[in-house]
């Protein structure tokens, strides 16, 4: 479970700077080591989470969907600690 909640949490700062280095930088991480986490997290559900680019990302409408979800587990979290 810890696994999974680390690459959500991954996830969710990706989405919200739209940007994968931008995001590894936030999070004190390697670009590389949040590009892997990111593919693990799409292998592992199956879907593409970000249309990329190289002025960033987008999110695909299953990105999309699994942002909202993220953004109500992690706000959950927070409010229950």
């Amino acid at each position: 479970m810890e696994q999974n909640l680390n690459l959500y949490q991954i996830f969710y700062e990706v989405a919200g700077c739209r940007n994968f280095s931008v995001a590894a930088r936030k999070m004190y991480i390697s670009q590389p080591a949040v590009s892997k986490a990111i593919s693990r997290l799409e292998e592992s559900l199956s879907v593409t989470l970000f249309h990329r680019s190289s002025r960033g990302v987008t999110l695909t409408r299953e990105g999309e969907l699994l942002y909202a979800h993220v953004e109500q587990a992690l706000s959950a979290l927070q409010s229950g600690e």
